[in-house]
């Protein structure tokens, strides 16, 4: 990725910080856009929500190591220099399942604390695809997602090849970025600007329906749309024949070893928000993080899959230009040779195949993320590839 596309990257990625519900909120002078009431009930997570359902934590939990010197590590001057506290909640580095340095912002968060991730729940769906597809479920991501899903066909989504709902790329829209995600006024009202408040009750195919401008074959032009992962989590549903959170709490998170368990966010109709509101322990991120980069070595189907996962497979549309994405994962992040799974507000799992540094971020502002990037640099040149 060239400085250009990283300036392009960063630009855009920042302009996801708008507030969800589209409001006239407070905004602090580090790009922190939403009151401090909210992101203090973001801090907390979405469990307490009605419409939240949770995934337990697995039978049999991961390796993660934690340091006894990582509240203060010979990191802490580099890390300290780069944690703004006005925007900057929870940092976790850790190295090959063993995290080297935390910090936290205690006047907002603390050890136990459990923030929702917003838009990284996209990458969660992602991985329940491969999980589908290595089961048997699905043939391959070049099929068109109707062979599998009824309630999509006769829709974009249905019509496009799960390889490009994957990519952000299904066609459905004009494409005209959204900061949001949501691809018309209509799906904003009914979905983010209800989602923290439990207050979801649209459901989500009609909704789909009504949003569906067919404005061009799937593969065309990635558009960074909610819409396209709502229609993988059907896609998962269908053809599993299972619910999403019962096929990702096992194929996923008890795969992944969590120590915890997690929710995620519904409608009143008891559909997974599979766009965006998962909450779960920042160490379990981190298990994560070192799971997708363990499995992603491996000569494995699944392993395959997260192979292709964080390639360039479109390029998505941002207010001034493009930038490289995954499958429902961003790819660059800084450098290195690093993908991430991103959230509002700076939300952040950072993940480094060579390396295998892998960093947790919770913060209120994603515009004020270069500083923590180059940090994440710094201590990733200290392992050799």
């Amino acid at each position: 990725m060239n400085v250009r596309t990283k300036n392009l990257l960063a630009l855009g990625l920042a302009s996801l910080t708008i507030f969800y519900a589209g409001a006239a909120l407070a905004q602090n002078n580090k790009g922190q856009i939403g009151t401090d009431q909210f992101w203090a009930d973001f801090s907390k997570g979405l469990e307490w929500l009605p419409t939240s359902k949770s995934v337990s934590a697995s039978p049999t939990v991961s390796n993660l190591e934690i340091a006894t010197d990582s509240l203060n590590s010979s990191l802490s001057p580099l890390v300290d220099q780069a944690f703004d506290p006005d925007v900057h909640r929870i940092v976790i580095l850790s190295h090959k399942r063993s995290i080297i340095h935390r910090k936290y912002n205690e006047r907002w968060v603390n050890e136990k604390s459990r923030p929702s991730s917003a838009s990284m729940a996209k990458s969660l769906t992602a991985l329940a695809v491969g999980k589908a597809i290595c089961n048997g479920a699905i043939a391959n991501v070049d099929e068109s997602a109707s062979v599998y899903s009824s309630r999509l066909r006769g829709t974009s989504w249905g019509n496009a090849k799960i390889r490009h709902l994957l990519a952000m790329s299904s066609g459905s829209n004009k494409p005209v970025y959204s900061p949001t995600g949501s691809p018309t006024p209509q799906v904003q009202a009914e979905t983010l600007a209800k989602s923290y408040q439990g207050k979801m009750t649209h459901e989500f195919v009609s909704l789909m329906v009504k949003a569906d401008e067919k404005y061009a074959p799937s593969g065309q032009q990635g558009l960074y749309n909610n819409l396209d992962t709502q229609a993988l989590a059907f896609l998962v549903e269908d053809a599993t024949r299972q619910k999403f959170i019962e096929f990702f709490e096992r194929e996923i998170w008890h795969a992944m070893g969590a120590s915890q368990g997690g929710s995620w966010s519904h409608n009143s109709l008891g559909q997974v928000a599979a766009f965006s509101g998962f909450t779960a322990h920042p160490y379990d991120w981190i298990r994560l993080g070192h799971y997708v980069l363990e499995e992603r070595a491996k000569d494995t189907c699944f392993g395959q899959f997260l192979k292709e996962a964080t390639t360039r497979q479109s390029q998505v549309v941002l207010p001034n230009g493009s930038a490289a994405y995954g499958f429902q994962t961003w790819l660059g992040c800084g450098g290195v040779d690093t993908f991430c799974f991103l959230g509002h507000g700076g939300q952040r799992l950072q993940m480094s195949p060579s390396t295998g540094l892998v960093m947790y971020v919770h913060a209120t502002s994603l515009s004020a993320s270069q500083s923590l990037l180059a940090m994440y640099r710094s201590v990733a040149s200290r392992y050799p590839k």
